[in-house]
């Protein structure tokens, strides 16, 4: 599905912690609406009819836009439409326009369980403020097409409250939680205090977010990623070119390589796509975050009495990642035997499905029987009726006997004239 993440605004009414925003050079405002038109045309063109995906999110806040309602009611039935805010404008009657538009889903960034904690995390939003909001919000979702979900940033200030948050919000009634490691924002984030994450191998690919996802900003201008915060790095105006010329520029760069800065300064985790297993059978990433810093009376509370020995033994030499990589064996081993019992699964599948069409083909075959049988019936009933008359067994007895006349005489005439001599 194609995505696109169009910026409503870029203007914001917080200073996180986690986000560079204070950072950004790149002109501030709104998008207008003719703006967002000529961007939506554009690519209801490129899709041709399939269903696609916009987020308004960008560097601001969404809610901040006046017009946010419209732009989802614009899109909203032939679009899946989302976005992420911080929740101090979630109010009631934003949340009643935003349904009537038609909106899927909202991401709420809730990053503490507490006030202090909150408040330092959100800059400065007041903890009961956005709690309140969210508990209207998730009551006024249920039942509708609206979806509130979460996402928790995590830092080196909030990582070790996850378990709290997540227990808040599953109380709160939000089931859909995303952890997500807090990165550099392509380089505009620094601060050690808050951010830790190791950067990723510059061999690692290119970052998913170029790859399936066209940032538009406010002003109708692709960027190769959200986080291009000083207009370095542009694809193209959507504005005023096609948007298959912007792809093109994109698909590009996706061949040729990333040579950027912003690039190489990300710690982004899915600059490498980050698929930790085969098939993903491991779990999607933010599980893994959550699971690093979650609160657990054991480590290996799912292990057994065997497995937890043996681990200690690696341990105690210092040979964990020994470990992790027999883990890894294994897995490789059990993954080449469910590739086998998906490949028999699909055979089995392909067999049954040919059974079924026969059967249907049979069925059929019999219904159109049954159908020739109905519409035959009354003309047998008047057959078997004309039979058993008089008058129509003395006039089959005259035809026999015509019949049998008429090929005498073609064998009479069929043999030559005798002559005498």
């Amino acid at each position: 599905m194609f995505h696109a993440e169009i910026e409503a605004t870029n203007h914001c009414n917080t200073r996180c912690l986690h986000c560079p925003h204070e950072t950004m050079s790149r002109e501030r405002g709104r998008m207008t609406w003719e703006t967002f038109e000529i961007i939506v045309r554009k690519i209801r063109g490129h899709v041709r009819g399939e269903r696609f995906s916009l987020s308004f999110s960008g560097m601001g806040e969404p809610l901040l836009h006046p017009l946010l309602p419209r732009f989802v009611a614009h899109v909203s039935a032939e679009a899946f439409t989302g976005f992420a805010c911080n929740g101090a404008a979630l109010t009631e009657p934003n949340v009643h326009a935003l349904q009537a538009a038609g909106l899927d889903v909202i991401y709420l960034s809730f990053n503490g369980d507490e006030p202090e904690l909150y408040e330092r995390m959100m800059g400065g939003i007041k903890f009961d403020r956005v709690l309140g909001h969210l508990r209207r919000a998730v009551a006024l979702a249920r039942g509708t097409r609206l979806q509130i979900n979460a996402n928790v940033s995590v830092t080196r200030a909030n990582r070790h409250r996850l378990t709290q948050v997540q227990r808040l919000l599953h109380d709160e009634g939000v089931t859909q939680i995303t952890f997500s490691m807090c990165h550099s924002r392509g380089g505009n984030l620094r601060d050690r205090e808050v951010i830790d994450t190791p950067p990723m191998p510059d061999d690692s690919g290119h970052c998913e977010v170029i790859k399936h996802t066209l940032f538009v900003d406010w002003r109708g201008r692709a960027h190769i990623c959200d986080h291009d915060l000083h207009d370095e790095h542009l694809l193209g105006d959507l504005t005023t070119e096609p948007i298959e010329t912007v792809l093109a520029r994109r698909q590009q760069l996706i061949d040729d390589g990333l040579p950027f800065k912003m690039c190489h300064d990300c710690t982004d985790l899915l600059k490498g796509g980050f698929h930790l297993f085969q098939d993903d059978v491991g779990g999607r990433l933010p599980e893994w975050v959550y699971e690093l810093f979650k609160d657990t009376g054991d480590p290996l509370s799912e292990a057994t009495p065997a497995l937890k020995w043996i681990y200690r033994l690696y341990e105690q030499h210092g040979r964990g990642d020994r470990f992790a990589n027999k883990l890894l064996a294994i897995e490789k081993i059990l993954q080449a035997d469910l590739t086998r019992e998906r490949t028999a699964h699909a055979a089995l599948r392909a067999e049954v499905e040919q059974w079924k069409h026969e059967v249907a083909v049979l069925a059929e075959t019999r219904r159109e029987l049954e159908a020739n049988r109905r519409q035959l019936a009354p003309l047998n009933a008047d057959l078997a009726a004309i039979r058993s008359n008089p008058g129509w067994r003395a006039l089959e007895t005259v035809r026999r006997i015509g019949a049998r006349l008429t090929r005498q005489s073609a064998s009479a005439a069929a043999e030559p004239p005798s002559v005498e001599i």
